[in-house]
């Protein structure tokens, strides 16, 4: 996750100096979301191969591309569609791959430190995000973005290493419909006509739509408009937003294997909804701070019982197959990035937030009085 990071956030900035165009930035950025409706794809390969070796291929997928658009940078070639390839090839070795690293988890640590293995992971990933990107930008304000490039590649190395030595990850056990369109439709069938999961995904669409993108896409505008802090304010609103999500994934890291998984991942997509709102109704920028770390902190709990949830409801043979399904869910995400980007043009970014935070709120509220299925998701 360091080097996916510190990628992509040359990447964009390199999408920025080369175009100067806003749209030009948020198609490469969507390139590098798309893969996500592979997750289906992915999941089966979780299920059917060896998945250390699968993340193998990955990063060295990622390694190559990586080589690739670094030299380039590097001899001053890149174009615009170089950076548009890389950013989706790059995608493609994190967003599909999601269900081969949540089953090797389980696999190497079991039902019962499932959640807190996943916070741990979460843990891992915010931290490398918060540190990251942040030498990676010092890094191009100073030697420029092929140094930042190489730099980030750097981290491949130490990623790939413990894969290696993961000889012995259980493969879960073979269910009987064996050809592959079949087997996805089973996962989606699975999906559909469990409550509980029915429920979870019904939630994660919801939280897609109305809550990450304010977080992935107006928090630069808040810093300039609504509070007038500019880049260095934005970084102390993203940093504090990391803060809040590294501090719950600690937490829910360190409570083991407690029994209201579920109602902790409702409650949560509840504290996403309401910290946003009130952080674009607060009309002040340290008052903001202390409501984003809110926000923080319910999204890493949405995050972490998501994926926790989804495996602890499937059985252990169809594991990554359900959560590629969880991740067709997630795929609504660029799109729905787009429609609340058009709102905010309309209705004004603090109005668009508040409004979607709120929707996001109640509408979480609701299903967890119908679901007790979910409540109850131990």
């Amino acid at each position: 996750w360091s080097a996916w990071w510190g990628q992509n956030v040359v990447l964009i900035w390199l999408a920025f100096d080369i175009t100067r165009s806003e749209f030009a930035v948020s198609a490469a950025a969507a390139a590098g979301l798309t893969p996500m409706l592979l997750g289906p794809v992915g999941g089966l390969l979780a299920d059917r191969l060896h998945r250390p070796r699968l993340l193998i291929g990955a990063q060295s997928l990622g390694l190559a591309t990586g080589v690739m658009i670094a030299s380039l940078v590097t001899l001053d070639r890149a174009e615009y569609w170089h950076i548009v390839v890389a950013t989706a090839l790059l995608g493609l070795t994190t967003q599909p791959l999601m269900p081969t690293r949540f089953t090797l988890t389980i696999d190497l640590v079991g039902e019962r430190r499932v959640s807190s293995a996943n916070a741990v992971t979460t843990a891992g990933m915010l931290g490398s995000r918060m540190v990251v990107p942040a030498a990676a930008g010092a890094l191009i304000a100073t030697f420029g973005a092929h140094v930042a490039l190489w730099f980030c590649l750097a981290w491949y190395l130490p990623a790939s290493w413990p894969l290696l030595r993961v000889q012995d990850a259980r493969r879960g056990p073979r269910s009987a419909v064996t050809a592959a369109p079949a087997e996805i439709a089973h996962g989606f069938r699975y999906a559909v006509t469990n409550p509980a999961l029915r429920a979870l995904l019904l939630v994660t669409v919801l939280a897609n739509m109305l809550g990450w993108p304010i977080v992935l896409g107006f928090l630069p505008v808040f810093a300039e408009e609504a509070f007038d802090v500019g880049a260095a304010g934005l970084g102390l609103i993203v940093g504090v937003h990391g803060l809040g999500a590294l501090t719950a994934a600690l937490a829910i890291a360190s409570w083991g294997d407690f029994h209201w998984k579920g109602m902790l991942y409702l409650m949560a997509t509840v504290l996403v909804g309401l910290g946003l709102a009130a952080f674009a109704l607060s009309g002040g920028f340290a008052l903001a701070l202390l409501l984003i770390f809110f926000a923080g902190l319910g999204g890493s709990g949405f995050g972490v019982m998501q994926s926790t949830v989804t495996m602890l409801l499937s059985p252990p043979e169809a594991r990554g197959r359900l959560l590629g399904v969880l991740m067709i869910s997630i795929g609504v995400l660029p799109g729905a990035t787009l429609v609340q980007g058009a709102a905010a043009s309309s209705l004004g970014v603090v109005t668009t937030t508040a409004v979607s935070g709120l929707l996001l709120a109640a509408l979480t509220i609701a299903i967890t009085a119908v679901s007790p299925e979910l409540r109850r998701a131990r």
